[in-house]
Formats: C-alpha cells, sequence, structure tokens
C-alpha cells in the first residue's frame, strides 16, 4: 500500500509540474493592444540575476510534517529574479528608479532570459501568467514588481518599437479627461483641483475673433515643474493657429501643486482638453 501511495503521489506531482511547464502562446498582440493589456510598459537595463526557488503550497499542506516531501524537487520550482534599472516610463505606477522583474528560466515555461547590462522594453503584468495556470506556488508580490515571459512584447530596445508605443500613448488623448503621468501624487490645480481647473479656463478663455462656429477640442501637453510652474507647453492635437494660441495662453496662466513621488516634488508631463464651443 506504501508503495502504491507513493506512486500516486509522485504522479500528482508530475501532473501539477506539467501544468505549470507548458507553454502556450496564441498569436501577439499589437503595440497598441500590449499597451493597453499591460500593467507596466518600461525601458530599462538588466543590473543583476539571481534565482528563487518556490515551493508548491498545496504539498505543505498535504504533508505539513514530511519533510522529505516538502524539500522534494518535484515540490519546488525555480524562477528569476532580475533587477532593472529605470530610464523610461511609458505606463504604470513606478516608485523608484529600480525595479523586480520575475520571469521564468525559459524554455517550457515561457520565460524570458535576459542579458546583464542590455537595454530592454518591458511589457509587464502584475499578476504572473503561472496564475493563471496553477495557483499552488505562491509567487512574490510587491510594489515596484513586475512579471513579464515570451508572450507578451518584451523585447530587446527597438527604437520602431519605442515610436510605436508612443504612438498607440498618445491614442489615449481622446479621453475627455487630464491625463497624468505615474507620480504618487499627480499635480493638483491650486484654486480648486480639477474642478477649479474647468471654471478657470470657461472664465478665461477668449475666442479668436476668426472664430464663427467651433465645438472642438484643443490637446494641449506640458510640465509642471516642482514649484508647480508650467513650462514646455506643446499642441498635441490642435485645431487651427489662432484656436491653439489662445489654448497655449490659457496653459501658460495655469498654477499648480506639484506632483510628489515618495514624498518628494517631482516634474510631471500632463495633457488636459480645452474645449472650444460657438454654436450658431
Amino acid at each position: 500500500m506504501k508503495t502504491i501511495t507513493t506512486i500516486l503521489t509522485l504522479l500528482l506531482l508530475t501532473s501539477i509540474s506539467g501544468r505549470i511547464l507548458a507553454c502556450s502562446c496564441i498569436g501577439q498582440r499589437t503595440v497598441e493592444e500590449e499597451v493597453k493589456h499591460a500593467d507596466a510598459v518600461i525601458v530599462g537595463t538588466i543590473l543583476s540575476k539571481k534565482i528563487v526557488t518556490l515551493t508548491d503550497s498545496t504539498i505543505l499542506k498535504i504533508y505539513p510534517n514530511d519533510t522529505t516531501m516538502r524539500n522534494s524537487p518535484m515540490g519546488k520550482m525555480k524562477i528569476a529574479h532580475y533587477d532593472l534599472l529605470v530610464q523610461d516610463i511609458y505606463k504604470g505606477k513606478i516608485t523608484n528608479d529600480t525595479l523586480i522583474i520575475y520571469t521564468g528560466l525559459g524554455g517550457g515555461d515561457c520565460g524570458i532570459k535576459f542579458e546583464i547590462g542590455k537595454k530592454y522594453i518591458i511589457y509587464g503584468e502584475k499578476e504572473t501568467y503561472f496564475g493563471q495556470v496553477n495557483n499552488d506556488f505562491k509567487f512574490p508580490k510587491a510594489i515596484n514588481t513586475f512579471w513579464t515571459y515570451n508572450c507578451l512584447r518584451t523585447t530587446s530596445y527597438l527604437q520602431d518599437e519605442i515610436a510605436e508605443i508612443e504612438n498607440a500613448k498618445r491614442k489615449y488623448i481622446d479621453k475627455d479627461e487630464v491625463i497624468f503621468a505615474d507620480p504618487d501624487s499627480p499635480p493638483t490645480f491650486k484654486d480648486g483641483g480639477d474642478i477649479g481647473l474647468k471654471k478657470f479656463i470657461q472664465e478665461n478663455l477668449r475666442y479668436p475673433k476668426t472664430v464663427d462656429c467651433i465645438e472642438e477640442k484643443v490637446y494641449i501637453e506640458f510640465t509642471v515643474d516642482t514649484l508647480g510652474n508650467v513650462k514646455d507647453v506643446e499642441i498635441k492635437r490642435g485645431i487651427s493657429p489662432s484656436v491653439d494660441e489662445e489654448a497655449i495662453r490659457i496653459v501658460k496662466l495655469l498654477k499648480f501643486i506639484s506632483g510628489t513621488r515618495n514624498e518628494q516634488p517631482i516634474e510631471v508631463k500632463m495633457i488636459i482638453p480645452i474645449s472650444f464651443t460657438i454654436k450658431h
């Protein structure tokens, strides 16, 4: 009976291990689809690597006092832990200049083998793809920690890929809202926050005399510096030279409470829509 039990246990463990190591990617998302899907899109350089060993939680529950089973290699999984020096952030709430990137060791587990010192574009997820297959292994989760694997678009640094990422982000400005970068606290308009900002624009907007009928928005990108002042104003989507000029004038009048990261003021890029409406 003991022999039968041991065989059944090994079959169970082999089955568990086989499910986790099976890697299947059906097609690949476009850059725009991946930017929308990923929790983080980051450019950075790999600083270091170490191997992390995880233990099957089911084995721990079934054999709480059996050290042989608890330490069995069939109840273990090895994954790679990489430290990444952040250089550019296109998406994701990042609060440090270094990140932890987890992935498999390669081969059947869909992991990616990064090279130390090489620059990559990382598409990351907060939830590991392993957990979607089998929940027996408890994977590390923390702030500034992401998972990636070869079913995503993670790749060595490619300028063409970056250009597509930037184009994909520009499409987000169709949303009728203020779009912030990813500080801990975004800049706040000094005189009443978002409501005060809309009110200020409505009260101070001057329509060019050349405009007779209009119902459109100008989207403007600018940077709020550490003192809350506006700089680097740029039209992202305009209407006409005279209307765009008025939108720029309005934005240059704005005053903010600066954004922060780790409780320190930082410069933050913003994009806001300014509505121009004249109906006859």
